[in-house]
């Protein structure tokens, strides 16, 4: 069973490994930027994602910046909308539907406690996984636009409020 665990400074190194390992490295970049972010993040826009309570990966939200989504050609995201990170740290789990399970517990959650109308996901043209991953918790491409650090990315998708 799939599950969002409160983040805790315990976790720091283990999320750490993760970050620095090459198979998360090369969608999310530099692991030592990460931590910084992990460390500013608040206990309510972050959770480890768990399969049988044991910690397999990470995912962490926020509300967009629009003048950061301008700044690359994303004018098209509504305002209060919700940027999700996602990544699945085990290296066994991957593919094993751990992924768009947290991503359905994280959408419900954003559902209840905010008023975002949708929540979006960006990643490399080249990250297969993710975007299959992203398909099945029901996202949507969106559009594409490119990255700073990353080249070309998909923008996927998934509206909160019908």
């Amino acid at each position: 069973m799939i599950t969002l665990l409160p983040v805790e400074a315990s976790h720091r190194e283990t999320i750490a490994g993760w970050l620095r390992s090459d198979r998360v490295s090369t969608w999310w970049g530099e692991p030592a930027g990460r931590l910084e972010q992990l460390d500013e993040t608040s206990p309510d826009n972050h959770a480890l994602i768990a399969r049988d309570g044991k910690a397999i990966g990470y995912v962490r939200w926020e509300i967009v910046d629009p003048e950061a989504l301008a700044s690359v050609g994303l004018d098209v995201i509504p305002p209060r909308s919700i940027d999700i990170d996602i990544f699945i740290g085990v290296t066994d789990e991957a593919g094993r539907g751990a992924g768009p399970a947290a991503l359905e517990l994280l959408f419900d959650r954003l559902s209840e406690t905010t008023d975002a109308p949708l929540a979006g996901l960006c990643t490399s043209v080249k990250n297969l996984r993710a975007h299959s991953a992203f398909r099945k918790a029901g996202c949507e491409h969106l559009t594409d636009f490119d990255a700073p650090v990353f080249g070309p990315c998909h923008v996927f998708v998934r509206h909160l409020r019908k």
